[in-house]
């Protein structure tokens, strides 16, 4: 399976207007932290909309130059070739918006162990912790 990384700061999160409404929250490596900054109603789970609009914020802020489109490295979360190959549907060696939200949520099916669509706190530490 493939080495995830769930630190919704991932970084984890739809499109450039939440990120001129809001400061982005630079992403986070603590799972927890990273969860509970993108659990925007404090319900205890991270739905769609949630990880939708944090992972957009992780895209923004990671992408450097601000062209819109992110390079293998700007990414820490795809920085292995293998990741960042099956992200780029195009081939074009950078992610759209597009391709970085259909991948994580990729990642986000597969860490939703119980398929009930929506991530807890036990499936995004049972996830981080896979690493």
């Amino acid at each position: 399976m493939r080495r995830i990384l769930i630190a919704f700061g991932i970084t984890a999160l739809a499109a450039g207007s939440v990120a001129a409404q809001q400061q982005p929250t630079p992403p986070t490596a603590d799972p927890r932290a990273a969860f509970a900054a993108t659990d925007k109603n404090k319900d205890g789970v991270i739905d769609h909309a949630e990880f939708q609009a944090r992972i957009t914020e992780v895209f923004y802020f990671a992408d450097k130059d601000k062209n819109g489109l992110a390079k293998k490295g700007e990414l820490q979360v795809f920085d292995e070739d293998k990741l960042f190959a099956e992200a780029d549907k195009n081939g074009d060696g950078q992610l759209s918006l597009k391709e970085f939200v259909a991948a994580r949520f990729v990642l986000f099916q597969e860490a939703d162990t119980n398929k009930d669509g929506v991530l807890s706190l036990d499936e995004v530490m049972a996830e981080f912790e896979k690493r």
